[in-house]
């Protein structure tokens, strides 16, 4: 029996489905960050910081790292700064974890990923944590929440190196970094955003309109959908008891994947 060939979608079909995406979107996401202007006019705007610059080279979208049991985790955007501080900015619009341990877990692997044998505690490299949200979940009435480690008898801060700032989508308090939000939700720019975020706007609308970039965002949907559904797969394994061994069988003969990639699949659905 002949396998049958997947329908190939029109132009019209590829730009409806571009059009209604949102940087929130985490394909969208994802491809904005491989554009090192536009992370760092983000990093200018969230920390208030027009002079911040960015190693353009350091940039990686999607980054994946293990912990010392192999145990997978996978960051939207990682990059390094001039003065040598990391920046591990992260979107998650579901409301399905803790987030505040989800930050604290990521932050811990970057740190020791960053670290080399040898190295004394005084060389550990500062780490800022920029994690968004499409809700509030303090619940504060804030857009913006930078944690940082206190002395709780004083309230004197303590600079141990890392700096968490939370950031959502759901309240506007008027600052740029609202208005930065604001846009994150649009489904197309206009004149006022490009004057205010002028990388943000011409990354955005070469995704948007450029066909190559279409075509591109086409196939990480794709990639998007193919994962979603093998991440499905191993909820309802889980769900069910199947063991380790049982949902990697289940995965490389469903979805004709090597049991490497099924087991990176499988450690990072665990961790979500």
């Amino acid at each position: 029996m002949n396998k049958e060939k997947k329908a190939r979608k029109t132009d019209e079909e590829k730009l409806k489905i571009i059009s209604s995406l949102v940087v929130m979107d985490d394909a969208m996401f994802e491809a904005m960050c491989e554009s090192p202007e536009f992370i760092e006019e983000m990093l200018q705007t969230i920390l208030s910081n027009p002079k911040l610059r960015i190693i353009y080279d350091s940039v990686v979208p999607q980054k994946s790292i293990k912990n010392l049991r192999g145990r997978s985790v996978r960051l939207d955007a990682y990059v390094q700064g001039e003065e040598d501080k990391a920046f591990n900015i992260e979107i998650q619009c579901a409301d399905n974890c803790n987030h505040v341990k989800r930050v604290r877990y990521n932050a811990s692997l970057i740190t020791v990923n960053n670290s080399e044998p040898g190295d004394e505690f005084d060389d550990i490299q500062p780490l800022c944590v920029i994690y968004i949200t499409q809700k509030d979940f303090f619940k504060k009435g804030l857009t913006v929440y930078h944690v940082q480690s206190t002395i709780q008898e004083t309230q004197e801060v303590i600079d141990d190196g890392l700096t968490s700032i939370y950031i959502n989508a759901e309240n506007n308090d008027g600052s740029k970094v609202a208005e930065l939000m604001e846009l994150f939700n649009k489904k197309e720019l206009d004149d006022n955003d490009k004057k205010k975020f002028p990388e943000t706007y011409k990354r955005f609308n070469s995704i948007k309109h450029d066909k190559k970039e279409v075509n591109r965002m086409c196939e990480k949907i794709d990639s998007y959908a193919r994962e979603k559904e093998i991440n499905m797969c191993i909820s309802m394994c889980i769900k069910f008891n199947q063991s380790h061994d049982e949902i990697i069988s289940e995965l490389t003969q469903r979805f004709n994947l090597t049991e490497e990639d099924a087991d990176k699949y499988y450690n990072e659905a665990i961790q979500q």
